[in-house]
């Protein structure tokens, strides 16, 4: 029995990985096809085309082919104003050195919610020669939204921002909140204080989460992706 063929249509482009993909080789489709590699979410893969008649996965047949031959399915990546991806957000503190990783000890966030680790990025704000120094101004991301800016039992107080590129990020354990909801701010703009507030902390620091709008709830992180690979500004992990 000769091989499915395709209707393949060439068209160069990136994807942004939205929850973890498997990248299927020699055939857009699950079935009996090994497993290339795993896209991470909050990657970004090239792309060389794609196919309309693929395998459907939830009603959705498009599947795009990569360099080295292999499919991956268009459910669960991003290729939307990506010329707005990469490289686009501001640090939201003055400096940015990470104390924990996106990923990091699942065991401990599976109690939480995010059984594949943490769902963000934690940034020191204690003055390394002042420990009781430990409040920061912090800024926004990207111009956007404030959609929450309010307390709860985990996160203590923290803000959360809607964007025009379909994302949210989100500010938290803050001592202070100086915007509302419905505020409209720019990149930059100050949202309040870093602090040490809710259950969830472990000590002064900002927790740092970035997703998209209309998340995946089921990644294993709570819709969060790494963020990163999106910051302009240089960070130094300890």
């Amino acid at each position: 029995m000769p091989p499915t063929q395709y209707k393949f249509v060439p068209e160069k482009g990136m994807a942004r990985v939205t929850s973890d993909l498997n990248a299927r080789k020699g055939a857009p489709a699950t079935g009996d096809t090994e497993v290339a590699k795993v896209l991470h979410a909050g990657s970004m893969q090239p792309y060389l085309g794609y196919v309309l008649d693929g395998e459907p996965v939830a009603d959705n047949a498009k599947w795009y082919l990569t360099s080295e031959g292999d499919f991956f399915w268009s459910g669960n990546v991003d290729t939307h104003d990506i010329a707005a991806s990469g490289k686009i957000l501001i640090k939201p503190l003055d400096s940015l050195v990470c104390t924990q990783r996106f990923g990091e000890r699942p065991a401990f966030y599976m109690g939480l919610g995010s059984p594949k680790g943490h769902n963000g990025m934690d940034f020191r704000t204690r003055d390394p020669n002042n420990m009781s120094d430990w409040k920061r101004p912090v800024y926004a991301v990207l111009a956007g939204t404030v959609s929450e800016a309010t307390e709860n039992q985990w996160n203590g107080k923290f803000v959360r921002l809607h964007h025009d590129n379909g994302y949210e990020s989100v500010y938290v354990h803050l001592s202070a909140v100086d915007v509302t909801a419905g505020q409209k701010v720019n990149a930059g703009g100050k949202l309040g204080t870093s602090g040490n507030s809710g259950g969830a902390s472990e000590g002064p620091h900002l927790h740092f989460g970035y997703r998209p709008q209309k998340f995946n709830k089921d990644n294993g992180y709570m819709g969060y992706i790494d963020p990163a690979p999106y910051f302009k500004d240089e960070i130094r992990y300890v």
